[in-house]
């Protein structure tokens, strides 16, 4: 395998330790065993306990490995390298832990069908996007269908851009490919039922992902994807396909500053800088809502999100310290690999 069309970069190539280590990617997890996708072909390792305490989230398909020089079931992942970008939310439950869905991608599809649009869930997804560094586009599934598809597609443009397509007809689906080019990594995230297996299958051109039977009464599709797996898009890229997610909690350690930025802008000229926008004197986001500049779902999205990010800030921020630790020490032993090279 090329490992330039498996997304390898200097990045990378920079944080391998030294040792007799080769690098791989992830293309699938199964608890404390990965396939990966090597230059001499695709394997499944075990992985070090160590490993898996190490990495924010635990290891997702996309991540950029070590792996031990050796042959067939005794290879072992002993590095986890920095990532360059990550999609992170917390995990389900009550737990407040971050969760990784995929690593070192460029971009983000977040895919929603007619049925299944709702504005205040695209913002979370882009929120969660957004703040692990990669790009979000949305891409309206179903074009077939009999609905307004010009007043969806106006809303959607007004948080990313955003694509529509249709399984069944071929819709769109030449545009998706030409974003997700050779080097690129391109994931698919949404909810169950959306139409995300069908496009997958249509832009791998087979049958890789089963395609939940669509219900007469509401043309709804079910849950069929069971667990993040890496695909390789004839002539392209990369695709990362995803479980349908049924909450999802963006896990941020800052204030998302491109998802409502027409909010924050309007925020910040409120009479007090505590303000929490919930009647006080002075409070220019009231205000907007009043005269119709902005709109009262949007803004209580935005304070809800930020409710949720103030809350689990502090251990954030240790997961931060701790993973910008085991960066440091991987970046300097690979500093200490470059500089015995050139005395050499």
């Amino acid at each position: 395998m090329n490992l330039d069309e498996l997304g390898w970069t200097e990045h990378f190539a920079h944080a391998m330790p030294e040792g007799a280590l080769e690098p791989a990617r992830v293309a699938s997890v199964y608890s404390a065993r990965v396939d990966v996708w090597a230059e001499r072909g695709p394997l499944q390792v075990s992985l070090r306990s160590r490993v898996l305490r190490e990495v924010e989230g635990g290891i997702a398909v996309g991540d950029w490995v070590a792996i031990a020089k050796t042959e067939g079931e005794d290879s072992v992942v002993e590095h986890v390298l920095p990532r360059r970008t990550a999609f992170l939310r917390q995990a389900a439950g009550e737990r407040s832990e971050p969760q990784a869905i995929a690593a070192n991608i460029d971009r983000v599809f977040i895919v929603t069908s007619p049925e299944e649009f709702n504005v205040r869930r695209l913002e979370r997804y882009l929120v969660a996007i957004r703040a692990g560094g990669a790009e979000a586009e949305i891409i309206l599934t179903k074009a077939d269908l009999d609905v307004d598809l010009e007043a969806l597609t106006r809303e959607a443009n007004a948080l990313a851009p955003t694509t529509i397509t249709s399984a069944r007809t071929g819709v769109g689906l030449d545009d998706l490919r030409a974003r997700i080019p050779k080097g690129v990594t391109v994931a698919l995230a949404g909810s169950s039922g959306v139409g995300k297996s069908a496009l997958v299958n249509r832009l791998l051109g087979r049958d890789v992902q089963l395609e939940g039977a669509v219900r007469e009464h509401d043309k709804r599709g079910r849950h069929t994807t069971t667990r993040r797996e890496l695909f390789v898009v004839p002539g392209g890229g990369l695709l990362v396909d995803t479980p349908g997610m049924r909450e999802l909690k963006p896990w941020q350690a800052r204030e998302d500053e491109s998802t409502f930025d027409d909010v924050i802008a309007i925020a910040n000229d409120c009479r007090y800088r505590d303000c929490q926008h919930a009647g006080e004197p002075g409070c220019a986001v009231v205000l907007a809502i009043e005269n119709g500049t902005l709109d009262a779902g949007r803004v209580e999205s935005w304070r809800k999100l930020e409710m949720e990010r103030m809350e689990r800030t502090p251990l954030q921020e240790a997961h931060a310290a701790s993973e910008a630790k085991r960066r440091g020490r991987i970046m300097s032993s690979a500093l200490r690999k470059r500089l015995r090279e050139k005395g050499r």
